[in-house]
């Protein structure tokens, strides 16, 4: 029985410790971003500000958000991959949505711009403006559409 008191001790320290850990943000720099977070900023939103930066610690994983003066975000992954690219009232940067999906959405939603993408285990999510959100699969079709 004591056993059994001392792990279920043990157990709620780390939940509690955690819980105080996770959703730590702080601010950060670009130059403190990963470096592939860097590039892809560089090479996509060059010559648009950075209104801020940060650092979101949780308990098992760390992600970076960047917002610019121009209404855009990009969340990334603590190895500085894109996770989300969401712009208000402007469009995503076409070279970040993967060819085939621009396809799909020029073809069936002419004029609709694209203001988010998600990247997802399974696939990727997109908004339109004024439109659904489209889901695809990993192999880029078409699977779910929310109006």
């Amino acid at each position: 029985m004591k056993k059994i008191t001392a792990i279920l001790a043990f157990v709620a320290t780390l939940f509690v410790s955690g819980a105080v850990y996770a959703g730590e943000d702080r601010p950060v720099t670009v130059e403190q971003l990963p470096a592939a977070a860097q590039q892809f900023i560089k090479k996509h939103f060059s010559g648009v500000a950075v209104s801020y930066a940060k650092e979101d610690k949780e308990m098992m994983n760390t992600s970076y958000d960047v917002i610019f003066v121009n209404g855009c975000k990009v969340e990334f992954s603590k190895n500085g991959e894109w996770k989300e690219v969401k712009c208000k009232g402007a469009e995503v940067p076409a070279a970040i949505v993967p060819a085939q999906i621009r396809t799909q959405v020029e073809k069936n939603y002419p004029g609709r711009a694209i203001t988010k993408i998600e990247r997802e285990r399974r696939g990727y999510e997109v908004k339109l403006k004024g439109g659904p959100e489209l889901k695809f699969d990993k192999s880029f079709k078409l699977v779910k559409i929310d109006d």
